[in-house]
């Protein structure tokens, strides 16, 4: 990135700081505050001027040249405060110091919540940060620890394009839950940190934008004909999303499947990482630039230059032919792109901004129909030269020259490298470097464009940084860390009770079966199109709502597993005995013991309502299966699960309820509050309550129960005298024992009760599996 460039992104990340200030303890208008705290941090005039002129009062009367960079962060400024900004449905006006940050949750879905945040920083909160109807105020103690960091931060950085992600990072730690505005008579949804990293990414469209326009008179053109350039479409938004992911990770063999699973997810996030900063640096542009990146998917801010929709077309062409050489037609990327306004982005006039997704989410999907040009069909069915030395993989069935890996399996390259890797990938190593050339003595993995991903501790990397020629870019997994051409932090959901099925199914409790969970949020899609009414529909918003969705699935969610709350059957234990195999910005693989994965997404799905409010749900499927089934079949048929539950379920209107879990098989898809306070809080408990200390003989009389019903789903009618039969064989035979005579008679009671309703009948099936598994301690094949 040129150093003209460089300055006004960094000035324009930096031009709030005075914010913090004002909310500690300087009065000054947060211009002067900032720009006199940075003086002696920053040396760079042109970066200090962002601060000190970023508002028309003061940059009227500025002593600057026509073309300052200032201007830039000014109307980049105007803009992301104008998507920022709206009334507050009950507040006054007026500025208040120590007011609290909102939920973007609190208007989103037809909501009307006034729920906050309490006062954090990502440094020092490793636990979900749940909003509040209880609003604490934001101290100047609070202040005070944010504006120590963000100096001792800002010290030890280097202002220059090599640490402009790394500037955004230390936004993004100290300031993800303050309010950009402190007036309780605006909405505060919106972070300082997404402020200020949507002013930098808008600077950097608006000066390539500008050049490309061959516009030199910034103050004419930003200053006095602001409105105007408000109307000019300026910007692109780009989305690109990869196709087959699912196919990709799950379909391989049963030989270390776990570490395979997990190396697999978590290097396809690093490759769509990769390709994102790939085109950023071939763009000259930053991380901040980026709305979404995560899943397979990802949102971007682009100038609209010829020269940008030129390198867009490149560099899609490039990366497929990258994933046709290595995968055939397994993967590939479609993208699109919508040119948009100022006013648009924030939502001016109204509708103008769903419209934007709509017309990217069209181009995505005919590129996804017209994939393959009729030279790359050739291409990919014309047999590669040497070939007939090619043979299956033992990992991925893909055919491919074969290397060994160990002595019971050879397989191709990628996967070689990726098992190789795994247990620095999913253990505690932090830093991933990204590199130019093949490294001779360190084990490596290939990503996109001629490039190969490294594992490192933090010693290692500062030497790599300093000394290795072939360093480009490099990766920091859930923890904050600056340094040169330190790409992004990533939040990666990578909580690991076991590293392969067989420690998980030792830790069972009950049968010894594997449980499969997979889930996603429901109507995600709408949500960002339509979730918000048209005044709160903007950039700002979407943008927030992103980062918070992300951060809860790929980082709060290992402190869900570490600390567990619903239980099945048995005692809870200290952690979940459950794995994660992939969780993106909106969904989630995990496997683990059966009954730790059903409380797990209990736990989710609770903790996820709580998050967001209420407005959003996710429904899921869970499977049950003995440790050698075929991860793919397990995937699949989980994934069935899960779809049960999105589509058999309706609401009083006949429209899919959602907001639901599917267990076992079609019949067992419930509501959540169902699942919990009718199958397992009122039937299981039931069961437990009269058959615990006599289980062999409660076991037997359950097996013939579930028969009978099976009947009487069969379409035959419920017999009942043999029902009574099995129910009368459970009399206690003390008679004179009173407490045992009450609990028979209840028990008694309930089933009669049950069983003659099609409902609790169901319902009665599923709790009769969930004891069963829970009291069996061994691989007989009871039916």
């Amino acid at each position: 990135m040129e150093e003209n460039k460089a300055r006004l992104a960094i000035g324009s990340i930096l031009h709030d700081t005075g914010k913090l200030l004002y909310r500690y303890n300087d009065m000054r208008n947060h211009s002067t505050s900032g720009y006199d705290f940075l003086k002696d941090i920053v040396h760079d005039c042109e970066v200090l001027d962002c601060v000190r002129y970023h508002h028309s009062s003061a940059l009227k009367n500025a002593e600057v040249k026509n073309d300052a960079l200032c201007y830039i962060t000014y109307i980049a400024d105007n803009i992301a405060a104008f998507s920022d900004r709206r009334k507050n449905e009950t507040g006054e006006g007026g500025f208040v110091r120590d007011i609290s940050c909102e939920s973007v949750f609190n208007k989103l879905n037809g909501a009307h919540h006034s729920s906050s945040y309490p006062a954090v920083m990502l440094t020092e909160n490793n636990e979900v940060n749940y909003p509040s109807d209880t609003e604490k105020k934001y101290n100047e103690e609070f202040y005070g620890r944010v504006v120590d960091e963000l100096k001792y931060a800002l010290n030890g950085i280097e202002f220059s394009s090599e640490y402009i992600d790394s500037l955004c990072e230390v936004f993004e730690a100290c300031t993800s839950y303050i309010p950009s505005s402190p007036n309780q008579g605006e909405l505060r949804d919106i972070s300082l940190y997404d402020h200020v990293k949507l002013t930098a990414a808008l600077s950097l469209c608006i000066y390539d934008y500008l050049k490309s326009e061959g516009i030199t008179d910034f103050r004419k053109e930003l200053f006095e004909n602001a409105e105007r350039f408000y109307d000019k479409k300026a910007f692109l938004l780009y989305s690109a999303d990869i196709s087959g992911i699912q196919t990709f990770i799950y379909n391989i063999g049963s030989k270390g499947a776990l570490k395979g699973l997990r190396a697999r997810s978590f290097w396809l996030e690093l490759t769509v990482s990769s390709a994102v900063d790939d085109l950023l640096e071939r763009l000259s542009l930053a991380r901040c630039n980026v709305m979404y990146v995560g899943g397979g998917h990802t949102y971007i801010i682009l100038p609209n230059t010829d020269s940008v929709k030129t390198e867009i077309k490149q560099f899609e062409k490039e990366l497929n032919q990258w994933l046709i050489d290595n995968f055939g037609s397994e993967l590939f990327i479609g993208g699109g792109y919508c040119e948009c306004s100022a006013n648009a982005l924030r939502n001016s006039p109204v509708g103008s901004y769903g419209d934007i997704f709509k017309e990217v989410s069209r181009k995505i999907s005919a590129a996804k129909v017209n994939r393959y040009s009729a030279s790359e069909i050739i291409k990919m069915n014309t047999p590669k030269s040497g070939s007939d030395k090619e043979r299956e993989c033992a990992v991925c069935r893909r055919s491919n020259r074969l290397v060994k890996y160990n002595s019971d399996m050879d397989c191709c390259e990628v996967c070689s490298s990726l098992f190789t890797l795994s247990d620095s990938i999913i253990g505690n190593n932090s830093f991933f470097a990204v590199l130019s050339e093949k490294p001779k003595n360190d084990a490596s993995v290939i990503l996109p464009f001629g490039k190969y991903l490294v594992v490192d501790d933090e010693k290692g990397l500062k030497n790599r940084i300093k000394n290795d020629s072939t360093y480009l870019r490099s990766y920091v997994k859930n923890r904050m860390y600056t340094g040169k051409r330190i790409a992004s932090r990533i939040w990666v959901g990578d909580y690991c009770a076991e590293k392969e099925f067989s420690g998980l199914i030792q830790k069972c409790e009950g049968i010894k079966r594997l449980g499969v969970f997979r889930a996603d949020i429901d109507n995600l899609g709408q949500a960002f199109i339509n979730g918000f009414d048209s005044e709160y529909s903007t950039i700002s918003r979407t943008a927030e709502l992103s980062s918070k969705l992300s951060l809860f699935f790929k980082h709060d969610i290992n402190s869900i597993l570490s600390t567990p709350k619903f239980k099945v059957y048995h005692e809870l234990a200290e952690r979940r005995n459950v794995t994660i195999v992939y969780s993106g910005g909106d969904d989630v693989f995990a496997v683990g013991s059966w009954e730790d994965i059903i409380g797990f997404a209990v736990d989710l799905r609770n903790a996820f309502r709580k998050f967001s409010i209420g407005t959003l749900s996710i429904s899921g499927g869970i499977g049950v299966f003995p440790e050698k089934y075929p991860i793919y079949e397990m995937a699949c048929e989980t994934g069935n699960l899960e779809d049960i539950s999105k589509t058999k379920l309706k609401d009083k209107n006949g429209n899919p309820h959602k907001d639901s879990i599917t267990l076992f098989d079609e019949n067992g898809c419930y509501r959540w509050d169902i699942l919990t306070e009718k199958v397992i809080g009122e039937k299981l408990k039931t069961l437990r309550l009269f058959l615990d200390g006599n289980e062999e003989k409660g076991k037997a009389m359950l097996y013939n129960m579930l028969s009978l019903i099976n009947e009487k789903e069969d379409g035959s009618k419920l017999n009942l005298a043999r029902f009574a039969y099995l129910i009368a064989r459970m009399t206690p035979e003390n008679k004179e024992n009173v407490e045992l005579s009450k609990k028979y008679s209840d028990f008694r009671r309930r089933i009669y009760g049950w069983i003659n309703d099609d409902e609790d009948r169901r319902q009665l099936v599923t709790a009769i599996y969930l004891y069963v598994y829970s009291i069996r301690d061994s691989e007989r094949n009871d039916e």
